[in-house]
């Protein structure tokens, strides 16, 4: 995948998992603009490993304050292998 596959790809788990109609961006803010508390960002991130093959350290995901943020940290964990 491309990086910039990858980006739609996070974007769109994010858009399901969520189940938010809103109009995201790399600049949205997960938790302040989302309202995501941490069980739906536990969920989002089993989400996002079962699609894309990973695996997400929870201490990794409370680094992240934006889907921008969110994008950029499965690119890394992909390109590690």
């Amino acid at each position: 995948m491309t990086v910039e596959e990858v980006k739609e790809k996070t974007m769109e788990v994010i858009r399901e998992s969520t189940e938010t109609e809103m109009d995201i961006t790399e600049d949205t803010g997960l938790y302040e603009d989302m309202g995501l508390a941490s069980v739906e960002a536990y969920v989002l991130l089993c989400d996002l490993e079962d699609t894309f093959g990973i695996k997400i350290p929870a201490s990794e995901l409370r680094k992240v304050g934006t889907v921008g943020d969110l994008c950029r940290l499965v690119i890394q964990i992909l390109s590690e292998g």
